[in-house]
């Protein structure tokens, strides 16, 4: 009984084999064969369930998230600035001041003066008493052009030194540039690179000289003037100066010393004074100045009676 139950069992499991073997074609052939006779709602349904199982599988599909990108920092570099180099010069000078004559001073034509410069040693090798102060270039003002220093200047150390000059003759601004001299004839100063030089400036002014010119006319009261004296007199000492002008001169020029002054004419025949005056009548101050001209001084206001002064 057990064989036949066996028996059985394997005729089944053949079976079932065979089935399964044909169920492939079966299925492959089915569409094919239903095509033909299959109803549009069955044709819908079938694409139903294909769309359904593509997006289920699409779905499912395990989604790759992005890796983002790694930014590794890169430190940064400190690198080092090289310092200057400090810059030394064996013959070095540093201006200090000036002890005389500041710049722009003035001075008379010719007028002798003493400049002094106050100067450190900034270098590193001591000055000694064969360094000399010299003249570069600029005004010359004088003879001397070059003096010894006065003594041994070591690093760091202010000396003063001096030298006599004297100021030109024509007036006007001077300005002579100076520095110093080691024994082996090198020329060195001030500034960054040890070659600007120090200098002197002045103003030269014009001198006083003791006289000046008036000039001026006569408006007297006719078609020529008789002879006339013309009186100048000082407003302070009241010093009179007078000249002799001829008959039928208008004008005058006349050399006076320094002062303040007024202007009169007298016309001895005709018993007229006439004068340089103000608005007021009264005689009128001016100036007179060595080496300068005052012009148009007019004796044009007569009167038989003198003519009086502001008080």
């Amino acid at each position: 009984m057990e064989r036949s139950t066996k028996s059985i069992l394997i005729v089944f499991g053949i079976l079932a084999l065979a089935i399964m073997a044909c169920f492939p074609i079966t299925f492959l052939t089915l569409p094919l064969l239903e095509t033909r006779s299959a109803s549009p709602d069955t044709a819908a349904t079938v694409q139903a369930i294909v769309t359904q199982t593509i997006m289920a599988i699409t779905q499912s599909a395990p989604t790759q998230t992005p890796v983002p990108p790694t930014v590794t920092p890169v430190p940064p570099t400190n690198t080092a600035i090289p310092s200057p180099t400090p810059v030394s010069y064996c013959d070095w000078v540093m201006f200090v001041k000036d002890v005389s004559v500041p710049d722009g001073s003035n001075f008379l034509p010719g007028e002798t003066f003493t400049k002094i410069w106050r100067l450190k040693n900034r270098g590193t090798c001591t000055w000694t008493p064969d360094y000399m102060l010299v003249y570069n270039n600029g005004s010359i003002m004088g003879q001397m052009l070059a003096v010894n220093l006065p003594g041994y200047v070591a690093p760091g150390q202010t000396v003063d030194v001096s030298v006599t000059l004297t100021a030109p003759v024509i007036p006007g601004h001077y300005t002579s540039y100076w520095m110093l001299r080691d024994p082996s004839g090198v020329l060195f100063a001030t500034g960054e690179k040890a070659n600007q030089p120090f200098y002197v400036d002045i103003n030269v002014q014009q001198q006083d000289l003791p006289h000046g010119t008036v000039a001026g006319y006569f408006c007297y009261p006719s078609e020529f003037n008789p002879p006339l004296t013309l009186y100048f007199e000082n407003a302070v000492t009241h010093e009179k100066i007078q000249f002799a002008i001829p008959e039928n001169h208008n004008a005058f020029s006349v050399l006076l010393p320094n002062g303040t002054y007024y202007a009169y004419a007298w016309a001895p025949g005709y018993g007229l004074e006439g004068a340089y005056v103000d608005a007021n009548r009264l005689l009128k101050t001016f100036e007179v100045k060595g080496g300068q001209t005052t012009s148009n001084i007019g004796i044009c206001d007569w009167d038989v009676n003198p003519h009086g002064r502001n008080p």
